[in-house]
């Protein structure tokens, strides 16, 4: 059977995704604040998206869970839980949690922090510090 992907899907020993040969981009889980007013949501999203274009230049490649908002958008009645255990396999599968400004008041960012340290993901709050750590 003919391979449908320009690359070969393959993994290394350390989990990370190999493309053609070349290591893939690192997979980092933007966490921090979102659920709060409506106002309040958009710019804790904001904040998100930002952080992520930063973590995104620094050679990463980013997932950011407060974006499956839109899908709520277009469905209308998913609930926080359904959000949130939406976005726990990405984490799971992260090679990092970086944490955005804010995140100290958050139960949902707590609760990732608890789950990436059962999972022994790394979780930082220092884009230099993460760089550093996967050189």
């Amino acid at each position: 059977m003919e391979n449908r992907y320009s690359f070969d899907p393959t993994w290394d020993r350390s989990g990370t995704f190999l493309l053609e040969g070349d290591e893939m981009k690192r997979r980092i889980y933007i966490a921090g604040k979102l659920n709060d007013d409506a106002v309040g949501y958009i710019k804790h999203l904001h904040r998100m998206i930002k952080t992520a274009r930063e973590v995104r230049r620094a050679g990463f490649s980013v997932y950011v869970p407060g974006n499956d908002f839109l899908e709520g958008l277009v469905d209308g009645n998913f609930g926080y839980e359904e959000y949130f255990q939406n976005s726990q396999p990405w984490l799971a599968a992260s090679d990092a949690v970086f944490l955005t400004p804010g995140w100290e008041t958050s139960s949902g960012t707590k609760r990732e922090i608890e789950l990436a340290g059962e999972l022994g993901i790394p979780v930082f709050e220092n884009l230099d510090q993460m760089v550093e750590n996967f050189r």
